[in-house]
Order: C-alpha cells, then sequence, then structure tokens
C-alpha cells in the first residue's frame, strides 16, 4: 500500500490486458461493474479460448444394421398365400384314398388332409396376427373392443422402462466407469497442463494478469464497503488510551496537524489509499510458472476432483423422470412405430410362424403317431447337431 496527497478521485490508469487504459475512478456503480466485466471478458477472450479443448465433430453413432434378405423370412411369408390357396383348392378337390404303412400293417387314411392342414395353417397364422395386432389395437379405448394392450399400459410401460434403463444402463456408477475408462480426463489434464505452460512462457501474459490484479485490488481498497469497514475499525480505537511510545508519536502528530482528530485524519487517508503490483510482481511471475509444475504433481488429485464433480452433476439428473417424461409424451401411433421399428422382423417371424407351426398341428391331429416320431427325430437331429457345432466352436 502506498499513500498519495492526492485528491480522492485519483486520475491513476491501468493498462488493460486487450491494450485499452481505464482510469482508476468509479463513476458509478452499475458503470464500474460493466468495466469490470468488460475488462475480465476481454481477458477471457484473449487466453481463455487457448485453453480450452479443442471441440472435435461427434462421432457418428453407427445405425443399426440392416437385416437384409432372409430367405427362411420370404418362405414364411409365401406359405400363408399357398395356404390359403389350399383352403380354396380343398372346397373342390382333396386327398383320397389311403397309404399303407408296412410296419404297422395298417393304412393312413388321406381323405381331407388337404382340408385339415390348410385350416390348421390358416388358424395358427391368424391367431398370431391378431395376437400382435392386439398389441397395439384399438389405439384408443373402444366401448366394446376395448383398447390394445400397449396402448392401454402405456404409462406403466414409460414407468418401468425409465426405471429399468436407469438401473441398468444409464445410472451415475456405469458413466463414471465409462469417463474413468476412456482417459479422457487424464488426456484433458495433460493438454491443459501444456498449454498453460506455453502460455505462461509468455510475458505478456503475465503482464497481463499483473494488470488484472491490481486492477481488481485497487478497486477493492476503492470500494465503499472497505472504505466503510476502515473507517468504522478506526473510530472503535480510543487513541487517549494508547501508551507507550505509541501514543507519544500520536500525540507528537496530533500536535503539528493542528489538533485535529486523528480518526479523522486517518480517514483522510483511507480515501486517497492507491495500490500497486510493483512489490509483487517477482512473486506472482514465480508462482506461475510453479503452477504447471503443481499441477502435474497433483495430476490424480485433479482428476478425481473432476470426475467427483462429474458424479455430482450426473446425480443431479433424473435418467429416469427423463425417460418417462419423453415415453409418456409419444402419442399411441408413435409408440409403435418406435415399437415395430426395433422388433418388426422379429414379430414378423412370430407372425408367420404360426402358419408353419399350424400345418405342423394339422399333421398331428390327422396322425399323432407317426408326426411324433417324425418330427421327434428331426427335432432331435437339430438339437443335437447344433450342440455339437457349439461345442467345437468353444474348443476353438
Amino acid at each position: 500500500m502506498e499513500e498519495e496527497n492526492k485528491p480522492t478521485q485519483s486520475s491513476h490508469q491501468t493498462e488493460e490486458p486487450g491494450g485499452a487504459a481505464t482510469t482508476g475512478a468509479s463513476p458509478s456503480g452499475s458503470s464500474t461493474e460493466d468495466m469490470d466485466l468488460k475488462r475480465l471478458s476481454s481477458f477471457l477472450e484473449k487466453w481463455a479460448v487457448r485453453v480450452l479443448p479443442e471441440r472435435k465433430a461427434p462421432q457418428e453413432v453407427p445405425s443399426a444394421p440392416d437385416s437384409g434378405f432372409s430367405l427362411a423370412l420370404f418362405l414364411l411369408k409365401v406359405l400363408p398365400w399357398f395356404t390359403a390357396a389350399g383352403f380354396l383348392l380343398s372346397m373342390f378337390w382333396d386327398f383320397s384314398g389311403a397309404v399303407p404303412l408296412p410296419l404297422r400293417g395298417e393304412s393312413l387314411e388321406l381323405k381331407g388332409l388337404l382340408r385339415m392342414l390348410t385350416v390348421s395353417g390358416l388358424i395358427g397364422f391368424g391367431t398370431n396376427w391378431l395376437a400382435i395386432k392386439m398389441l397395439f389395437h384399438p389405439r384408443h379405448k373402444r366401448p366394446l373392443l376395448g383398447q390394445g394392450l400397449i396402448p392401454s399400459r402405456k404409462e406403466r410401460i414409460a414407468m418401468k422402462l425409465g426405471e429399468s434403463i436407469s438401473r441398468e444402463i444409464i445410472n451415475p456408477e456405469l458413466i463414471l466407469e465409462q469417463i474413468r475408462d476412456s482417459g479422457l480426463v487424464r488426456h484433458h489434464r495433460e493438454n491443459l497442463t501444456r498449454t498453460i505452460r506455453e502460455i505462461i512462457n509468455q510475458p505478456e501474459f503475465v503482464n497481463d494478469v499483473i494488470d488484472m490484479a491490481e486492477h481488481y485490488i485497487q478497486g477493492f481498497i476503492r470500494s465503499d464497503e472497505f472504505k466503510k469497514n476502515i473507517k468504522q475499525f478506526v473510530k472503535g480505537i480510543d487513541f487517549e488510551d494508547v501508551g507507550g511510545l505509541e501514543g507519544g508519536v500520536l500525540k507528537l502528530y496530533r500536535l503539528f496537524s493542528g489538533d485535529k482528530d486523528v480518526s479523522v485524519r486517518l480517514e483522510e487517508l483511507v480515501d486517497s489509499m492507491t495500490f500497486t503490483m510493483d512489490h509483487y510482481e517477482d512473486q506472482l511471475a514465480d508462482y506461475l510458472q510453479h503452477l504447471p509444475d503443481m499441477m502435474e504433481k497433483r495430476g490424480d488429485v485433479l482428476e478425481e476432483a473432476v470426475l467427483n464433480g462429474v458424479l455430482f452433476l450426473v446425480e443431479q439428473i433424473n435418467v429416469q423422470e427423463i425417460i418417462t417424461d419423453n415415453l409418456r409424451k409419444l402419442d399411441e401411433i408413435r409408440l409403435e412405430r418406435l415399437l415395430l421399428n426395433s422388433t418388426s422382423d422379429q414379430l414378423q417371424y412370430i407372425q408367420y410362424l404360426g402358419c408353419f407351426l399350424g400345418i405342423l398341428g394339422g399333421f398331428l391331429i390327422w396322425e399323432p403317431f407317426v408326426t411324433i416320431l417324425v418330427l421327434g427325430t428331426i427335432a432331435g437331429s437339430i438339437f443335437g447337431l447344433d450342440y455339437l457345432l457349439l461345442r467345437l466352436a468353444r474348443k476353438n
């Protein structure tokens, strides 16, 4: 601190980091704050942008792979048409006669077989088709038909999905683990340290920091609040009770100052206070030079602090509520499209497989023993071969 015998409103000027000079006198509270904000903004625009990490273009999220052409699904889609054609044919023509079974010494009756197989196939296809349609339709509640399963349970589905996703897929622990495993914080911390080291070695940056510090300390000293606190402190001192050498000096000062109240004189001195960084420039520059080394030394602590900060922010986000609210906002048509886009192939397999299974059911009705024997042999062979191939793949 230096005392200057100048008027209260000094014309002391300081250089802005951007190069502009500003007057130390504060015209008014709001204008002074605006000038301070402008000065700080200028400093940040000049230096802080160099410290910020470069923004990379977001990586494109790969879209779901196209299922492509499936011969099995194509054949299943064609099967109901052939089944319907066979049913129409059975109205005019059907199998007749019998097929001998040498092992059993009897014959298999073929009469009505075509209609039996086609009807059971169409029933299997129709029931699966109806079941899938009833998942989404009617979209709105009807007096007699009611409402589809998913539209009528939309609220419950939204809550359950939100709860499951927030617990199993998107939760603070998993996000923190992903950030830690990616090494993102360490990478940016190392880049930040390197960039700060480069900036600190520039004399222009050190000068700007010194100017900023001097400006804001000077502003604090000249603030009304600071002066008020100093004056209240001075008024609380009883100078008549001060003894010893200090008391003698104060009385001598009072004698030569025309018997003026010491507290009043000190208040005048406070009004004329000014501050410069001349005595602290070397200390500040030395501290800035050692700042990158301190950051490297305490790197693990800084990284953990950043991770804890990220964890705190993530914990403030209610993922369950976000998912639930967004699902609630979906109307019935959009909800149906959302589910069909992700499960279309699977639902089609279920729907058209009903026709094939219905035809197998028709064979079972026609001749249970032979059908069970044949289907059991085929199914056993398929499962056995699949098991052997799986074991072979695991060994390799």
